[in-house]
């Protein structure tokens, strides 16, 4: 899922970083260059929401999609109570990836 994911936001012309966990991610300099996160509820170590509640207490959180299995109401509220474009549940459509991003980056 992460590669063709990356290839659609490629496609669409936006530079990717793929990030293998939260703490990749926390770790890397080039996070302040993103502008959009398109994160997994279930990660490796922090879990995606654990990892938005962490930004939003840095005051850096950039719009974040989510894209989960596990889709149920509570985790839907949590994330959107916390700022969340869009909560998505797979299997995905391209399109819908499309217009949340282009919400997220103020395009639509």
């Amino acid at each position: 899922m992460r590669e063709a994911l990356e290839d659609l936001v490629g496609s669409l012309g936006y530079n990717a970083l793929m990030f293998g966990s939260a703490d990749d991610y926390l770790a890397s300099p080039d996070r302040a260059d993103v502008r959009c996160m398109i994160l997994d509820v279930q990660m490796p170590g922090m879990n995606g929401l654990d990892l938005q509640s962490h930004l939003v207490e840095e005051n850096k959180a950039p719009p974040i999609i989510f894209v989960t299995s596990y889709g149920d109401d509570t985790v839907r509220r949590r994330a959107m109570r916390s700022g969340a474009v869009c909560v998505l549940e797979k299997p995905v459509q391209e399109t819908a990836i499309i217009g949340c991003l282009k919400t997220a980056l103020g395009e639509d």
